[in-house]
């Protein structure tokens, strides 16, 4: 079966790297205009009205509440519904769906492996792109979490923030952040995972921000081994108990407890979360309902 973004691409020479849209525009991205100076690539997701995007740098956060959508000649008018002001990652609405507008599905995190090939897609084009890795830190910056660092074929045309990171399948693989790494070609990404918590807490909850489950592990062990249960945490309302293994969370295969520290930064507040252990000798499930760990931004 044709995918779907191989199905509206067609491919150039390995020398002229963007991939050149055969309809007139993409069906799932748009430019964000923050100001008349100021624009990025944002991508719609969930529904026909919602625009995920990168903050540029020289947008100043400071009462920042409204931006422009603009698709071909339609033009509407957009508010701010949460801003993730350490990663300048913006969830914005149109006050009216832009015309055939289709949101994009979202890939799975456990997809997103070193040498995974996706495409930066903005206005008519794209761009072959590899996923090099995973960095928790850079430059001596530590990150909140994990960023995919991505390698572009056209860095000087396809690195601008907001930049939609699609697999080839046509699912929403990731968002570039803009920050270019040491090597050249080379930038990061806020990943999927983290898009997706986005959506699901604004839905659920008007807003966004980290969890906590309640559990302790060695920190001189990179095996995911429960020490300690907070009393009244979501562990313990879970039956999880001192000595278990994670063995995955939410779907995700947990083999570190790095792998397990990702996957909770990632958990949307307040859902449902298969938690599978290894109790003694014996496989069990159980079911984890993150919380928020406190009040961290409210969505406008």
């Amino acid at each position: 079966m044709i995918s779907r973004l191989a199905a509206i691409l067609a491919l150039t020479t390995p020398a002229a790297t963007n991939l050149i849209l055969a309809e007139e525009r993409p069906l799932s991205t748009v430019t964000v205009n923050w100001s008349d100076e100021f624009k990025s690539p944002g991508a719609c997701v969930d529904r026909a009205t919602w625009i995920i995007s990168v903050i540029p740098e020289s947008v100043p956060l400071a009462d920042l509440s409204r931006a422009t959508l603009v698709s071909g000649t339609d033009k509407v008018e957009a508010r701010v519904l949460f801003v993730d002001e350490a990663q300048r990652l913006c969830l914005l609405e149109a006050k009216a769906p832009i015309p055939h507008l289709t949101p994009f599905s979202l890939a799975h995190a456990e997809e997103m492996k070193g040498g995974r090939k996706l495409n930066c897609l903005t206005n008519r084009s794209a761009c072959l792109t590899t996923v090099a890795g995973k960095d928790w830190s850079h430059r001596g910056e530590q990150f909140p979490m994990p960023m995919l660092r991505v390698r572009v074929a056209d860095p000087e045309e396809f690195c601008s923030s907001g930049t939609p990171l699609v697999c080839e399948e046509g699912k929403l693989a990731g968002i570039l952040t803009g920050q270019k790494c040491e090597e050249k070609g080379e930038v990061h990404a806020i990943p999927v995972s983290r898009i997706r918590k986005l959506i699901e807490d604004v839905k659920a909850h008007n807003r966004s921000g980290p969890v906590r489950v309640g559990l302790v592990f060695h920190n001189q062990s990179s095996t995911p081994e429960v020490v300690e249960v907070k009393v009244g945490s979501p562990a313990e309302r879970s039956g999880l108990v001192v000595g278990d293994v994670i063995l995955s969370m939410d779907g995700i295969e947990t083999a570190s407890l790095d792998d397990l520290v990702e996957v909770i930064h990632n958990l949307p507040a307040g859902a449902e979360t298969p938690v599978l252990v290894l109790r003694g000798l014996a496989e069990k499930s159980l079911t984890i309902i993150p919380e928020f760990i406190e009040i961290t931004a409210v969505a406008r």
